[in-house]
């Protein structure tokens, strides 16, 4: 996945640079959005991986499917996509470029993973302590694992916060042993 995302990096900085110049970003992921779930489809896979099929056939095809979305410069950028033989990276570059968009719009996801559903409460609490850390929108996605002994683990990007229970008694050991 790490080779797709170092390949997809490139058209998804294009495409959001594009978006932002014209002013038509949620043109561009509804676009984006599009091809890659016509692209992640088990015939279109078959089709791009193909080394006998043209790849503007295939281009073709996707602009047949994608018809209701598609507009001038986003027909170009597929264009240079199949030129280039990277059609398989629509996935990826359709995720990199909510990311940007995300960024852009300051815009974050917390995954909360807890032992018991949260109450309402605790999630506007959990919400409004994160958006004052991050200094953005939070949005909250909620998990529940009953392997949890009890309390909360949240993921911020690269941040985890452990306060669950297992967390506390592992961090007791580690001190405890030192």
């Amino acid at each position: 996945m790490i080779h797709f995302t170092s390949i997809a990096r490139p058209y998804a900085r294009a495409a959001f640079a594009s978006a932002l110049d014209k002013k038509n970003v949620d043109a561009w992921s509804d676009l984006l959005k599009e091809t890659a779930k016509i692209v992640k489809e088990k015939s279109m896979q078959n089709l791009l991986k193909n080394p006998c099929i043209d790849k503007m056939l295939a281009y073709e095809c996707l602009l047949e499917f994608c018809k209701p979305v598609i507009f001038p410069f986003g027909k170009n950028f597929l264009k240079l996509m199949a030129v280039n033989q990277r059609l398989l990276m629509l996935p990826e570059t359709a995720r990199l470029f909510e990311r940007y968009k995300a960024a852009q719009a300051k815009e974050i996801t917390a995954y909360a993973i807890s032992a018991v559903p949260l109450t309402k409460i605790e999630e506007q609490s959990l919400v409004k302590i994160l958006s004052e850390r991050f200094q953005s929108h939070i949005k909250l996605d909620r998990h529940v694992n009953k392997d949890l002994l009890g309390g909360l683990t949240v993921r911020v990007g690269d941040l985890v916060i452990d306060g669950s229970v297992r967390g506390k008694l592992e961090r007791l050991r580690a001190t405890l042993v030192n």
